[in-house]
């Protein structure tokens, strides 16, 4: 997959992908916050689980 924004070289994380955190800090951060959160919590509803699943997929265009 091509990305749509052109990235630095230097713009990959420890797994190999595009990090763009430095990009929109403020995304960042409350990506950040929401993480921490949802970690406290321990556990998530189904209803959340199914779309956060749904989502994801159609932002990676996958429609299985």
């Amino acid at each position: 997959m091509t990305p749509r924004i052109p990235l630095r070289n230097d713009a990959l994380d420890k797994w190999g992908l595009p990090d763009t955190s430095d990009m929109a800090p403020g995304i960042a951060a409350a990506r950040r916050q929401v993480g921490r959160a949802a970690h406290r919590m321990k556990a998530v509803d189904a209803v959340t689980a199914e779309l956060v699943r749904i989502r994801n997929a159609r932002f990676q265009n996958c429609f299985f």
